[in-house]
């Protein structure tokens, strides 16, 4: 198990990529904290972790408030202790139907919420938290296609800022041994098998899938390399 005993706090549990990324560190022995707005995939997430032997926190948790956000890494460190990596899943906000000059200037503040807001209140928490222990990872989950969506400039403006906060706090938190990667997945065929993840070697090419992100987010706690679909991994 290369992660026993770590915590990985997963931000925006609702997605099969946030799903998968819970299922493959409970596998490897982490510890999780699964945080989301809405509980039913989060419960059933949990659910599928605990009945494997996992450890494993739920708390409903709107990331755009900071207050909630608080009380979320409180929670999380008075069940496990502490945090050693953040996985920033929240976001999405994608839609065709918005070109710039029909957009309301509330979809575009929304866009900007769900994605940099959700990014911003748990990094902005985290960061002592991590320090203290000696420092940790921090993983957000942009998008490979961020600056060529059609239609939907707000969607591509927020995915570029994960990026770009990527870079700038990697290099803002370098000495405090906390590593920062954004992982940029391209097309993923959404659905996510049942069962045991198989070993990113064992798969053959094909389209992407939510375990791949899992897997891109396991090699960057271990700063590693080598999964089974190519992804970017923007630092």
């Amino acid at each position: 198990m290369r992660l026993k005993d770590k915590v990985a706090l997963i931000a925006g549990a609702g997605s099969n990529m946030s799903r998968a990324t819970a299922l493959l560190f409970a596998q490897e022995g982490a510890k999780v904290v699964l945080a989301a707005r809405t509980t039913e995939t989060m419960d059933e997430t949990a659910e599928r972790i605990r009945a494997n032997g996992g450890d494993v926190l739920t708390h409903q948790t709107d990331l755009t408030d900071a207050a909630q956000v608080d009380a979320l890494v409180d929670a999380a460190v008075t069940a496990f202790g502490g945090v050693d990596c953040l996985i920033h899943a929240a976001g999405g906000f994608f839609s065709t139907e918005h070109d710039i000059t029909t957009m309301e200037p509330a979809y575009w503040d929304g866009a900007l919420q769900n994605n940099l807001q959700t990014l911003f209140n748990p990094v902005r928490r985290l960061v002592p938290v991590l320090e203290v222990h000696g420092g940790g990872c921090l993983i957000t989950i942009s998008a490979g296609e961020r600056v060529r969506q059609d239609a939907n400039s707000a969607y591509a403006v927020a995915k570029a800022g994960m990026v770009a906060a990527a870079k700038n706090l990697a290099k803002e938190l370098y000495a405090k041994n906390i590593r920062v990667h954004a992982l940029c997945p391209g097309i993923i065929w959404d659905p996510l098998p049942d069962g045991e993840i198989v070993p990113a070697e064992a798969q053959l090419e094909r389209l992407g899938n939510p375990i791949d992100v899992a897997y891109a987010g396991t090699l960057a706690l271990l700063g590693r390399g080598g999964v089974g679909y190519r992804l970017g991994v923007d630092n």
